[in-house]
């Protein structure tokens, strides 16, 4: 079962990633492009990275931190939505690390 989940795990953002790297030439009037959005959840934010038109990640809660705490501030879900899009458009996995996310909370002054 622990195989399945760490299969999932790293599996997942890898298949966006070489998705997004295959993609990432065809930007038909700019329509293709990576974009975040901040929307509100209750408690307070996430984000969505979109690609065009297509959701490609839902993030309703702080990734990487135990629990399902949703970010504080709209401030907060936008520093991690972009880092997510900064991530995917250099080629890279998704994922945001315990550390990368503490930096996005106390770079927005909190």
């Amino acid at each position: 079962m622990k195989l399945m989940f760490m299969m999932i795990k790293i599996g997942v953002p890898a298949v966006m990633a070489v998705c997004l790297s295959c993609c990432s030439g065809h930007t038909a009037g700019g329509g293709n492009e990576l974009k975040c959005r901040v929307m509100e959840v209750e408690g307070g934010y996430g984000y969505v990275v979109l690609h065009g038109a297509d959701t490609l990640i839902y993030q309703p809660f702080i990734p990487a931190l135990s629990g399902r705490l949703p970010f504080a501030t709209k401030v907060e879900a936008l520093a991690a939505g972009r880092l997510v899009c900064r991530k995917l458009a250099d080629g890279q996995a998704p994922a945001l690390s315990r550390e990368e996310v503490e930096s996005c909370l106390t770079d927005t002054g909190l």
